[in-house]
């Protein structure tokens, strides 16, 4: 089927632990969709949709302003985190931004699981018959569990978590449920961020929000390291030895792990949670899915349906509440 849409791709720049052949498979993939033509270089006022990861910070002194943002109509954000981008950008470059918390949501999932069955009931490795049957453990169906942030990965955790603890208490203002300060944080044995960064939740993970925590609780943290204060967090477990850390993000990465050496009850890993064997193929397939979608929308002179529609829960701007990328 011919059509006379062309629409011009562009990507702003490739992560690091991604495949060195992964645009080489991108390419490949994109073009088999009609009216999608693969940029290897930048044409200068050419590109109309962009391909961005974390590395792309548009803004009055970013390197990327020399793109000319009046001829994109897009932008595919195949990424979990968003805060490169600016609320004034969102709000006055007039491009939909569209997100891909869905490609990673099952594996940043995953570590919270792992961490919290390592933690809570790991498997002991027993060298001959233990005749007493020990297993020195509480039951997750006595455990009360706060999850901070309720987008695609408090979703996925709340659903997989609900049927064997106690409790799921969910803080997440902007989805109608209360701010970590008005709710029973006291409650939780287990205290997991899942929630974005933004300008006003830098470090709200502080030492009065810890003086609220069980001297025992489990801290998982695989979002965004700004969100804590890393300095409180250990003067916490210092105080502490019964609690426990798992870090995968930091407030400053690459991150120098000799301020940590000294706890015993914290676990480090290098923002990995979100990085699983397939991961450029199921970043290429969500490009390839919103690009089909735009293509078919926009020859049918349909694009407002997708705002509207299958795009609503992905679009950036929709996530711009009271001032601020929530």
């Amino acid at each position: 089927m011919s059509t006379d849409i062309a629409l011009n791709v562009y990507r702003t720049g490739v992560s690091p632990y991604q495949s060195q052949k992964f645009k080489e498979w991108e390419k490949s993939s994109l073009e088999q969709i009609e009216g999608i033509r693969y940029l290897d270089t930048l044409e200068e006022g050419s590109p109309q949709v962009l391909l961005t990861n974390t590395h792309f910070k548009p803004g009055k002194d970013s390197p990327h302003n020399k793109l000319d943002f009046k001829s994109v109509e897009l932008i595919v954000h195949p990424n979990s985190g968003y805060d490169n981008f600016s609320k004034d950008f969102v709000t006055e470059s007039g491009v939909p931004i569209i997100l891909g918390n869905p490609v990673r949501a099952q594996a940043v999932s995953n570590y919270i699981l792992s961490s919290i069955f390592e933690r809570e009931t790991c498997i002991p490795n027993e060298n001959s018959w233990n005749i007493n049957r020990e297993w020195n453990r509480n039951l997750l169906c006595q455990k009360t569990i706060a999850i901070i942030g309720y987008g695609y990965i408090g979703s996925i955790l709340k659903a997989s978590l609900s049927p064997i603890v106690k409790e799921v208490i969910i803080f997440d203002p902007f989805k109608g449920f209360p701010s970590i300060e008005d709710g029973p944080l006291e409650r939780a044995d287990i205290v997991i961020l899942a929630c974005s960064l933004n300008e006003k939740n830098i470090g709200f993970i502080n030492k009065s929000i810890f003086k609220r925590m069980k001297k025992n609780v489990l801290f998982i943290n695989p979002s965004r390291g700004k969100l804590v204060n890393e300095l409180d967090l250990i003067y916490f477990l210092e105080e502490h030895p019964k609690a426990f850390a798992y870090l995968d993000v930091f407030e400053k990465e690459p991150v120098s792990y000799d301020k940590f050496s000294h706890l015993k009850n914290i676990k480090l890993s290098s923002h990995i949670a979100g990085v699983f064997t397939e991961l450029d193929q199921f970043i290429i397939k969500f490009e390839a899915n919103i690009l089909r979608s735009y293509v078919m929308a926009k020859r049918k002179k349909e694009k407002e349906a997708l705002w509207n529609g299958i795009f609503k829960d992905l679009l950036l701007q929709n996530k711009i509440h009271e001032g601020l990328i929530t």
